[in-house]
Parts: structure tokens; C-alpha cells; sequence
């Protein structure tokens, strides 16, 4: 009963610490303290806007971007049947980025990103499509999350 005590006035404390010292997140949206006017394709262009339109242009702020995507997807049969069907592919998705001050063109940085999975090959060829398009949907996600935090780091 008191150990169990104990713990439930550790979390208490815990918690009216975290509160207490004026704790926020500084890696989201509200803080965003740069703004993407302009988006600039170039490579495989359903792609490359695909990643350009998970940035949108901000009000209100000081550091007005323009963003240069160069996309590229690449798929590869990675694994066979003993009989020569494909049975699982490799898919990677690859973007130059590069992101200039629209104020003085600078570069602000210059990268590239790229992400790659495996995804198993289905009789039906349009479920094997779906997986690709999934994979590559959640890969551009989660690339796009990965700019955003390193431009509010590099901002804030």
C-alpha cells in the first residue's frame, strides 16, 4: 500500500514539474517560424509534388523559403520463386532538396533524402500496386516530417 503510494505521488510530482517549468514541444506546426512560398519540380514530378504539397505558405512569418525537389523512384525485384516469379520487390524513393531564402537566394541547405522497403508481390497485380503505393505514400510521410523538423530547428 505505501509503495504503491509512493509511485502515485512520484507521477503527481512528476507531472506538476513538467507543467510547472513551462515545457512545449518546439518540433510542431505552431511553432513553424519559416514559410514555403514557392515549390520548384524537377525529376519524376508526380512524386516530387507529392513531397511539395505536404509544405504550405504561413502567415506571419519572417523566413519566406523556396523549396527545388528533384524526385526519383526506383523499383527492383529483389526476390524470386524457385520457378522464376517475382515474389517480392524493392522500392526507393529519392529526393534532392534544396531549400533558398527567398529573401537574399541563399542556400539554406542542400540534401538529399531517400527512404527504402521491401514489399512482398501479390497474385493480384493490382494489390501488389496498392502496397507500392502505400509504402511510397508513408515514405514521403515521413520524409516531409523529417525537412519540417530540420527547418524548425533550424529557425527557432
Amino acid at each position: 500500500m505505501i509503495k504503491i503510494f509512493k509511485n502515485f505521488l512520484f507521477v503527481i510530482l512528476f507531472f506538476n514539474l513538467l507543467q510547472g517549468c513551462g515545457y512545449k514541444p518546439l518540433l510542431t506546426s505552431k511553432n513553424q517560424n519559416f514559410s514555403i512560398s514557392d515549390v520548384n519540380i524537377f525529376g519524376d514530378k508526380k512524386l516530387s509534388r507529392k513531397l511539395g504539397n505536404n509544405f504550405s505558405e504561413v502567415d506571419g512569418t519572417n523566413n519566406n523559403l523556396i523549396l527545388e525537389i528533384k524526385g526519383s523512384k526506383q523499383k527492383v525485384v529483389s526476390n524470386k520463386t524457385s520457378i522464376g516469379a517475382t515474389s517480392e520487390y524493392t522500392v526507393t524513393i529519392s529526393f534532392d532538396l534544396k531549400v533558398i531564402s527567398k529573401k537574399d537566394m541563399d542556400v539554406v541547405f542542400s540534401e538529399t533524402f531517400s527512404r527504402s522497403e521491401a514489399f512482398k508481390a501479390s497474385n493480384v497485380h493490382l494489390d501488389t500496386l496498392n502496397r507500392e503505393n502505400k509504402i511510397v505514400d508513408n515514405s514521403i510521410k515521413d520524409i516531409a516530417d523529417e525537412i519540417t523538423k530540420r527547418l524548425n530547428v533550424k529557425f527557432n
